[in-house]
């Protein structure tokens, strides 16, 4: 018999779980404003200083609420009656969520730390510069892609789609004994 959540316990989970979704949401969405506004910076200081308040709402509002979102996804999925491995719209959920805090960490965040040491050392005149430039394009289309498969993981939420994964039935041993 596996553990299942108390229906209070699912709901404060599931408030969890969906409040850590806007913000990981709202953080993406603020990260493309900052990453368009850094762009058109019309001196050194502004520049250097948005890219400081994007690192900051990477730290805040994108990284820490993504895995959240992750180990609340995965207690409402386990502890329910729909399972982690029963639905395609749960694993595609799972999946894109761990290809995103994978990108996250592994190319948006090393990007920006990139971009905030650059701007530090040679403020406005980086805006010049083409490896800067296609860096800040690359952080920009990151924050695309968390918008995008954050609203994707929100709608297949609600209309749960593509239905339930079948699995194949275990084969019987004939020579087994039922007690």
């Amino acid at each position: 018999m596996s553990y299942k959540l108390s229906i209070k316990k699912k709901q404060w989970i599931i408030v969890i779980h969906v409040l850590s979704v806007v913000c990981w949401l709202g953080g993406a969405m603020v990260m493309l404003l900052l990453g368009t506004y850094m762009l058109k910076a019309e001196n050194g200081e502004q520049l250097y200083y948005t890219l400081e308040n994007m690192h900051l709402i990477d730290l805040v509002f994108v990284r820490y609420t993504a895995l959240i979102a992750l180990l609340t996804g995965i207690v409402l999925s386990a502890w329910t009656q729909w399972g982690l491995f029963k639905h395609y719209w749960i694993l595609i959920k799972l999946t894109l969520t761990l290809l995103l805090i994978t990108f996250g960490i592994v190319y948006m965040a090393g990007w920006l730390s990139q971009l905030v040491r650059i701007a530090n050392q040679g403020r406005f005149l980086v805006l010049t510069d083409a490896a800067f430039l296609d860096t800040s394009y690359s952080l920009i289309g990151g924050a695309i892609a968390n918008i995008v498969a954050l609203i994707f993981m929100t709608a297949i939420s609600y209309f749960k789609p593509f239905g339930k994964i079948k699995h194949k039935a275990r084969r019987s041993n004939p020579g087994a004994t039922v007690s």
